[in-house]
């Protein structure tokens, strides 16, 4: 009973970020499972859903289909609708029903390309993870099926090229965040070739491969910039630009690896795969520098710091104010970074409660799921950033909380509040009052 939450949520599961993906890219994607869930997700999680045309449909699992495993009438509703809609693709994943029957959807989806023509993929979703590895798998799908960088294009004189990956509105919402991002960069002497996916087209996309440098913006775009740094060479930073000085830094270190990125591949064919390339060595290089860390995180997490003695410890636990952050780990990382170099806090932990993150994004913070495990880090806290669902856990103590609204915790039920971050932007949403809205 201790995994049960009482007055908690959950986030947004694995085939909704799937969906969320997948969804302006012109593609037929289907969630395999019982009619219904699909209202779950565009009733709660998908912004676009009243606004955006979509090929976004549920297969109608029935129980007797779940008892007997009929793959056959998935593979022939997948061809029937694909044979009428004509779309650039075909995209399936499941729910819970289909993982416990054990659905095989890349053999599902093997089985529609060969009847249409049309190019198909599956994921083994099960309903049960956090959106973040749906909208991982969906945009590593589509980085594998990217076109080779045109030769004339690649290595002109000008602005870095750069794409922005793991862009979809669990993250960022609806409310100008991404075209913020877009202008910021290109305000910076970047150019922008894409924004994996939101407001592009799959052929913007698929061309992306001139880009000089990628930047993750979120744990959805690790597994595509892994991909593009595999098949292409395309080295990549992880960052969020939100706050005046991190932002800097994020666009110096995208261009140290744009440079280090153009010197490997002096003289070599882009077009080749990464691995004849030997294109690993070229994001070893632009990691961030350990000095800088030391200086981004002074006494964050103390408790984890094998410089500190543990008298040390105790004496920081003791004196230091401490923040709390919640959410998202580029994005809290982001928030973390400004506010240290502000000033305003010298220990700062931050938790990352979504499951199947990617380990290398969880250094130097916690994976808490538990909610009494989330109350004991509240209670803890004299700061918390976090999303405004989080405030159950205190109930006398909403003053401690920020609010800071994540469509894939809440839903759209706090969108009017989601601020825009970008740049600046977050410096001057630090500087308002902290107390609770009244």
């Amino acid at each position: 009973m201790r995994i049960v939450k009482r007055v908690l949520s959950t986030y947004s599961a694995d085939n909704f970020g799937f969906c969320s993906a997948l969804y302006e890219l012109g593609g037929l994607v289907v969630m395999h499972d019982a009619s219904g869930c699909n209202s779950t997700y565009n009733t709660h999680d998908e912004p676009r859903w009243y606004d955006t045309d979509s090929l976004v449909f549920i297969s109608g699992l029935t129980e007797k289909d779940a008892i007997f495993g009929n793959d056959d009438r998935l593979i022939d509703d997948l061809v029937k609708a694909a044979e009428e809609l004509h779309p650039r693709f075909v995209a399936v994943c499941g729910g819970p029903l289909p993982h416990i029957i054990g659905t095989d959807f890349r053999a599902v989806a093997r089985a529609v390309w060969r009847r249409t023509g049309i190019p198909s993929f599956g994921l083994q979703t099960n309903g049960m993870d956090s959106y973040v590895k749906g909208a991982g798998g969906a945009l590593a799908e589509i980085a594998e099926r990217a076109e080779p960088p045109g030769r004339k294009r690649f290595g002109l004189p000008g602005k870095i090229k750069i794409n922005l990956l793991g862009v979809t509105p669990l993250d960022f919402s609806v409310n100008g965040s991404v075209r913020e991002m877009e202008k910021y960069f290109e305000g910076h002497g970047f150019c922008v070739l894409s924004t994996w996916a939101m407001g592009n087209t799959l052929d913007k996309i698929l061309a992306s491969a001139d880009a000089d440098v990628n930047l993750v913006v979120s744990a959805c775009g690790l597994p595509a910039a892994k991909v593009l740094l595999r098949r292409f060479g395309i080295p990549f930073v992880v960052g969020m630009p939100a706050g005046r000085e991190n932002s800097r830094e994020i666009c110096a270190r995208l261009r140290e690896a744009a440079k280090a990125g153009r010197l490997q591949h002096a003289g070599q064919d882009r077009s080749k795969t990464g691995e004849e390339q030997d294109a690993g060595s070229a994001v070893s290089r632009v990691r961030p520098d350990p000095a800088r860390e030391k200086r981004a995180f002074p006494a964050g997490n103390a408790a984890k710091d094998p410089e500190l003695s543990g008298e040390e410890k105790q004496g920081d636990e003791d004196t230091e104010a401490e923040l709390l952050i919640i959410g998202e780990p580029v994005q809290a990382d982001a928030l973390a970074r400004e506010i240290s170099l502000s000033g305003q806090y010298e220990k700062i932990r931050i938790v990352c409660p979504m499951a199947g993150l990617p380990e290398e994004l969880l250094a130097g913070k916690e994976q808490l799921v538990l909610e009494q495990e989330l109350r004991d880090a509240c209670a803890c806290a004299d700061r918390i950033i976090a999303d405004p669902l989080y405030r159950r856990l205190l109930p006398g103590e909403e003053g401690k909380f920020t609010a800071l609204p994540h469509t894939a915790y809440s839903g759209r039920y706090y969108e009017n509040e989601m601020p825009v971050l970008i740049g600046e932007k977050l410096n001057r949403w630090l500087a308002l009052p902290k107390g609770p809205k009244t």
